[in-house]
C-alpha cells in the first residue's frame, strides 16, 4: 500500500482506505497496473487487447481469432497471459459448460463485478474492465475526495481536494448524472448497500434534475431507450433526426437543466460530430456546458473533458477567442484530476498555445 494510505475499518462500510498524512489536492495517491484486464466486447475489433490503445487496425489471433494487437510487439507481450485462455477459447464451442463450470463462473463473475474497475480512456469512454484488488478496498461516496484516470491500464487515484490525516478516501462508484432514486438503485443490485451520504439524504440536485412540468419533459425520457439503442447501431443520421425533432417540440418549455433534455442534447452533440455537422455540434455542446457546471462539481473530469469537447469544436471552427477560454477552464480541471504528465493535459497546453499563436497572428497582419 502507498505510504500515504492505510486499511482500516470504516464505520457502517466494512474494510476501507484512509488518508495516513496530509494528501494535497490534484495529488497523486496511488497507481497500479491490473491484476487482469479485459476489452469490452464491443470495442474488441478497435482496441489492442494488450496495451488497451485505439486503432483502426489490429492483427488478430491466428489461433482464436479473438484477441486482437497493435503489432507483433504487444501479441508477443501479451501472450503470457493470453495462452491459457486462448486455448480455452478454441475448445470451447460447440460444447456447452456442465452446471458446476456455470456455478463457478457465476460466483467469480460476483466477486469480479463488485470489485472490478471500468478502464476508459482518456476522454472516459470506457474501453475494458480490469481488476484492481488494492484499491478494492475504496468505499463509496457520491461527492468523493479521490477520482480515478486511467493512463492505458494504468489506473491513477487523485485526491479532487486536500484530504486530512485519518480521512477516508472515497470515489463515486456510479454516474454522478443521475437521480437519487436510480443511483440508490444501482448500488444496491450491483453492489449490495444503500447509500446514506449527505446529497442521497438531501436529494438535493433531484428537483433541478426533473425541472419543467412532467407532462412536458416525460416524451424526452420515454424517448431515451430508443435513441441509446440508435446510438449503439451508429445510426447517427436518425438519432440526430429524432434529437433535433424531441428538442425542438419542447423547445423552452424545458430547462436545459432537465437531466432528460441534457442526455437527449448530449446524443445530439455526439451525432452531430460523427456526421461531420460541426456548427450544430458546437451548438449542442455549449448549451451543455452551463449545465455540466453545475451538475458535476469541480473539478470532475466529466466536466473537464467536455470542455475539452466544445472547445476543440470551436478552434476547428475558428472561433480561437472562444476556443482559448474554453481550453483554460478545461485545463484547471484536467490538471488536477488527471495530472500534469497526462496526455490529455499535455494536448490542452498545445491547444492553448495553438489558439494563443492564431490570435497573435490574426492581431498582427
Amino acid at each position: 500500500m502507498a505510504p500515504k494510505l492505510e486499511r482500516f475499518v470504516s464505520p457502517g462500510k466494512g474494510n476501507g482506505l484512509r488518508a495516513t498524512a496530509r494528501i494535497k489536492r490534484g495529488e497523486l495517491v496511488y497507481s497500479c497496473e491490473p491484476l487482469a484486464c479485459c476489452v469490452s466486447n464491443k470495442l474488441s475489433r478497435e482496441v489492442c487487447h494488450h496495451c488497451f490503445t485505439r486503432r483502426e487496425t489490429l492483427l488478430r489471433c491466428s489461433q482464436c481469432k479473438t484477441a486482437r494487437y497493435c503489432n507483433i510487439t504487444c501479441q508477443r507481450q501479451a501472450w503470457s497471459g493470453h495462452k491459457r485462455e486462448c486455448k480455452c477459447l478454441r475448445s470451447l464451442l460447440p460444447r456447452i459448460p456442465t452446471d458446476s463450470v456455470r456455478l463457478a463462473a457465476r460466483l467469480i463473475f460476483a466477486v469480479v463485478t463488485c470489485n472490478c474497475f471500468t478502464i476508459s480512456d482518456g476522454e472516459l469512454q470506457e474501453i475494458g474492465v480490469g481488476l484492481y484488488p488494492s484499491l478494492s478496498l475504496l468505499n463509496h461516496d457520491c461527492r468523493p475526495n479521490c477520482v480515478m484516470v486511467f493512463k492505458g491500464t494504468k489506473l491513477q487515484l487523485r485526491a479532487v481536494r486536500d484530504i486530512n490525516p485519518e480521512e477516508e478516501l472515497t470515489i463515486s462508484y456510479i454516474e454522478t448524472l443521475s437521480l437519487t432514486e436510480d443511483g440508490q438503485k444501482q448500488l444496491e443490485d450491483q453492489y449490495h448497500f444503500t447509500c446514506r451520504c449527505q446529497r442521497c439524504d438531501s436529494q438535493d440536485k433531484d428537483g433541478l434534475m426533473l425541472s419543467g412540468g412532467e407532462s412536458t419533459w416525460r416524451p424526452l425520457k420515454e424517448a431515451l431507450p430508443r435513441l441509446e439503442g440508435l446510438k449503439a447501431e451508429s445510426n447517427w443520421q436518425t438519432l440526430l433526426e429524432s434529437c433535433s425533432r424531441l428538442l425542438s417540440t419542447v423547445g423552452c418549455d424545458v430547462p436545459e437543466e432537465n437531466l432528460y433534455k441534457l442526455r437527449v442534447t448530449d446524443m445530439a452533440l455526439d451525432a452531430s460530430v460523427h456526421l461531420g455537422h460541426w456548427e450544430e455540434a458546437v451548438g449542442y455542446g455549449e448549451k451543455t456546458l452551463p449545465v455540466y457546471r453545475q451538475y458535476y462539481p469541480d473539478p470532475h473530469p466529466v466536466h473537464g473533458v467536455q470542455l475539452m469537447r466544445v472547445g476543440k469544436l470551436q478552434h476547428y471552427l475558428v472561433h480561437i477567442e472562444d476556443a482559448l477560454e474554453t481550453f483554460k477552464q478545461a485545463y484547471q480541471i484536467i490538471k488536477v484530476t488527471h495530472g500534469d504528465d497526462h496526455p490529455m493535459t499535455t494536448d490542452l497546453l498545445m491547444k492553448m498555445e495553438e489558439c494563443r499563436t492564431e490570435m497573435d497572428q490574426h492581431s498582427s497582419s
